[in-house]
């Protein structure tokens, strides 16, 4: 409630100095917790940071890469998860102010947990991912963004949903929130995150 007072505040009397498209030259920094759902039904939960970013080549086509990092640490032991992605995008304007895309990306996931009395395991996997979403400014202030991603990592399929709302306090400044789900059919867990974000666009 604060931001979006913040945010109301700051656009005062005019707002058109906002953009009315979306726009692909952006890094976000986010906090944000992950709960992995375990076949004992007692999910592990983590937090960390995630960072992202994209670069426009051209009106259609952008550079992104998104990394996170979340952790949890217990008197028994410690688990860490590291997942990155990077790769193309291409971008197409269907009204003034929404944007259609698809992306190409390089997959990586890198999970490592220990037991004080056991030693610790990991495992790094790569793979790709084909992804369609949607980017629209729905007011002078207010964005939403959903995407779904296909995921092949080590043979092994996936589906990653990821949405998020940003309210613009500036051409340059965003606040929002995100969520994020990997759907793993082939060991039936699933992995949640959910994000609070700030975005700089240049």
């Amino acid at each position: 409630m604060k931001k979006t007072l913040i945010a109301l505040a700051l656009i005062g009397t005019s707002t058109s100095a906002f953009a009315d498209s979306p726009n692909w030259d952006k890094i976000e920094l986010s906090y944000i917790e992950t709960d992995i759902e375990t076949p004992i039904d007692e999910d592990i939960s983590m937090k960390g940071y995630g960072v992202a970013g994209s670069f426009s080549l051209n009106d259609s086509m952008f550079l992104l890469a998104n990394f996170d990092s979340v952790g949890d640490e217990s008197d028994f032991g410690d688990v860490d998860l590291d997942s990155l992605n990077a790769g193309i995008g291409f971008n197409h304007s269907i009204t003034d102010s929404t944007d259609i895309f698809a992306t190409a990306t390089y997959e990586k996931l890198e999970l490592v947990g220990s037991v004080d009395a056991l030693g610790s395991e990991s495992f790094k996997e790569s793979g790709y991912g084909a992804g369609l979403g949607i980017r629209s400014i729905i007011t002078d202030f207010f964005e939403l963004s959903v995407k779904a991603d296909y995921l092949d990592i080590d043979d092994e399929n996936a589906i990653r949903y990821d949405a998020s709302a940003l309210f613009h306090l500036t051409n340059s400044l965003s606040f929002g929130v995100g969520y994020k789900f990997y759907d793993l059919d082939e060991i039936k867990q699933d992995i949640d995150t959910i994000a609070a974000t700030i975005k700089f666009s240049f």
